[in-house]
């Protein structure tokens, strides 16, 4: 009996406590987020100014206008004629390229062709199997059966 009003004396007191301690548990402070920290300010970098222009070298210093013009006109020969050799071998190197175009087109022709042949051989020689399956089992079985 003792043991029967202990506990009837523990239910009643967990009918009147757990009230009291559920909402005072599941009150957490701070639950409101508190606000993102507002970033301190850097300082501004120092804007990149541009480079000063270097002045203009005379091309031949200490040399007379028509000495500089000479020098110019012959290096502009000079630079002409390299101009003329290599729109020369662009041209040369556009001929090759066309020709070897024309030889690749040439060799995938032919791989496609010979892989339509290896494809009719591959067919025959199936078929030639099939014949062949098909003579050995007629003979085996014919022989099974007629003895």
């Amino acid at each position: 009996m003792e043991i029967k009003v202990v506990f009837l004396f523990f239910l009643v007191g967990l009918f009147f406590i757990f009230p009291l301690v559920v909402p005072i548990n599941a009150q957490q402070p701070n639950q409101v987020p508190s606000p993102p920290s507002i970033p301190q300010p850097e300082p501004e970098p120092e804007p990149i100014h541009p480079k000063e222009p270097k002045p203009i070298e005379e091309p031949f210093p200490g040399l007379t206008d028509k000495e500089k013009i000479e020098k110019l006109t012959e290096e502009n020969k000079k630079l002409k004629s390299e101009n003329a050799e290599l729109k020369l071998e662009i041209d040369t190197l556009e001929i090759q390229k066309d020709f070897l175009q024309t030889q690749l087109n040439d060799l995938t022709k032919k791989i496609d062709d010979l892989k339509a042949v290896i494809g009719e051989q591959i067919k025959v020689i199936l078929d030639l199997v099939d014949r062949l399956k098909n003579v050995i089992f007629e003979n085996f079985y014919s022989s099974v059966i007629s003895v």
